[in-house]
């Protein structure tokens, strides 16, 4: 579908967040279903999956999440044996957290079904359109880096 620039068009940050919001609900209902974890949880796992360590404000810095909650999802990983963090003591703010067995298995088993949805998701658009709508994203982040600056 072209955008006919003629036609009134939501604004781009509207858009994109009415996507986020949707995507968010149903990737936390999946994760809620399928691990028992709330979606800060998830998104904290996938990051250390990614990254191997990481400190709490690093993951503050890479998903935005504030202070207060990543301390208390962190500590509720803790308990659940999810993640340890690397000092082994109770205080995780200054140390490197990551992924314990239960956690990397925890990652695995969301991890088919993330998959399955992206595949989905993305079997909605032609190869062109893939192309075009990552090329389209990489430049509007590249324009909201040259705001914030």
């Amino acid at each position: 579908m072209l955008v006919d620039e003629s036609i009134d068009h939501p604004s781009i940050s509207v858009k994109l967040n009415v996507v986020n919001v949707k995507m968010s609900r149903q990737i936390g209902q999946a994760v809620q279903k399928l691990a028992n974890l709330r979606l800060p949880e998830w998104r904290i796992l996938a990051l250390l999956a990614e990254a191997g360590s990481l400190s709490q404000a690093d993951i503050r810095n890479q998903i935005g999440m504030d202070k207060g909650q990543i301390s208390r999802t962190v500590k509720n990983m803790l308990a659940n044996e999810l993640v340890v963090n690397e000092s082994g003591s109770a205080k995780t703010r200054n140390v490197r957290l990551s992924l314990t067995e239960k956690g990397v298995g925890v990652h695995e088993q969301v991890g088919v079904m993330m998959e399955k949805r992206n595949a989905e998701l993305l079997g909605a658009l032609s190869p062109e359109q893939k192309v075009s709508l990552f090329e389209g994203l990489e430049r509007i982040e590249q324009a909201v880096d040259r705001w914030s600056m």
